[in-house]
């Protein structure tokens, strides 16, 4: 997928008052900053946001920011943002602006696929991470990890050494911290230490 255009308008006044006038106005107040330039208040539309959020990417897309008033563009990726905590509505976008020749750190979801083999025998897969930190440039972060742990026997664990990562991308965590490992139940691990005492 191609870089995505959001349309911004730069706000004139900043805060909580002014926030909140947005959020009632159905629009959520942000913030652009980084690369040793001043912070700008905007204002963008949920709907857009939202488009960016459930694409391929989600929120390591690079985003291409227009202001609405003036001839301006600038790639940015969402650094955070915050939701309500009743109704999760987005009540706060952080962008940060990007040089694409720059490398960035960035977050990428981890999505654990197939059944292990010690599985099928008898034991237990957990999940030790979600996610890792990655260093790249920003149109070369990728979507997410797809790890593929159908060969992981009984005691055994896939490590970060394990991940093939596209070129350009550095796993930021060492080599060998675990990200999945399969272990008899908790029952059987007793079990197996008592008989050893």
């Amino acid at each position: 997928m191609g870089i995505q255009e959001i349309t911004v308008k730069t706000r004139k006044t900043t805060g909580k008052e002014d926030s909140g006038r947005l959020r009632r106005a159905g629009l959520i107040p942000a913030v652009v900053y980084g690369l040793g330039m001043d912070s700008v208040p905007v204002e963008v539309s949920p709907k857009a946001v939202g488009k960016i959020l459930q694409s391929e990417k989600g929120l390591n897309s690079v985003i291409l920011l227009k202001d609405e008033a003036a001839d301006r563009t600038r790639h940015v990726m969402i650094k955070d943002l915050d939701r309500h905590p009743v109704t999760d509505r987005l009540t706060h976008i952080d962008f940060i602006r990007l040089d694409m020749d720059k490398k960035v750190r960035a977050i990428v979801p981890v999505h654990i696929q197939g059944t292990p083999q010690g599985v099928k025998l008898g034991g237990i897969l957990t999940i030790v991470r979600h996610e890792l930190e990655v260093e790249a440039l920003p149109a070369d972060v990728p979507a997410a990890f797809n790890l593929d742990v159908t060969n992981l026997a009984l005691d055994e664990a896939f490590r970060v050494k394990d991940v093939q990562a596209p070129e350009g991308v550095k796993l930021i965590l060492g080599l060998n911290r675990t990200i999945a490992v399969v272990h008899l139940p908790e029952t059987e691990v007793a079990k197996t230490e008592e008989e050893e005492a």
